[in-house]
């Protein structure tokens, strides 16, 4: 798939829609929303320092909740350790018992003023959706900057 996610016109946050062959695929993409939100991840992926990573582990009854707490977790994540992740190193999605668990897996580099975008504050549950439709996957969520 050649369009991971895109951005779209929102009246004071950033929305974003992602886009997956797969529930995996779709949420990988969203982090990359968020990351790229938040810095320059083509620009940090080419940066010569030493990078690092970071790993959120999640689950859920529901893959809407499991989409916001991964990517609330993400940023927290980001926030607390002084990061900017720039891409998804891997991604493990499962199902047992009627609940969602995900393993995320995020390569990181030490926060830059020089990679920054915007300072996101939070990630909005209201109006955030993930669903299949004829085998494509889309995940929309507000991100409050």
């Amino acid at each position: 798939m050649s369009k991971k996610y895109e951005f779209v016109d929102h009246t004071a946050d950033v929305e974003f829609v992602a886009y997956g062959l797969s529930n995996e695929e779709v949420l990988t993409n969203s982090v990359l929303a968020l990351l790229d939100t938040i810095a320059d991840i083509k620009k940090l992926e080419k940066f010569k320092e030493k990078g690092s990573t970071f790993e959120v582990v999640e689950r859920s009854r529901e893959i809407r909740d499991l989409l916001w707490f991964t990517l609330q977790d993400v940023l927290s994540v980001s926030d607390a350790e002084g990061l900017y992740g720039y891409s998804v190193k891997s991604l493990h999605l499962g199902i047992s018992r009627g609940e969602y668990s995900i393993k995320l897996v995020v390569r990181a580099k030490k926060k830059n003023p020089k990679f920054s975008k915007l300072d996101v504050k939070g990630v909005s549950k209201f109006d955030m959706a993930i669903a299949e439709e004829k085998g494509l996957f889309m995940a929309k969520a507000v991100l409050d900057v």
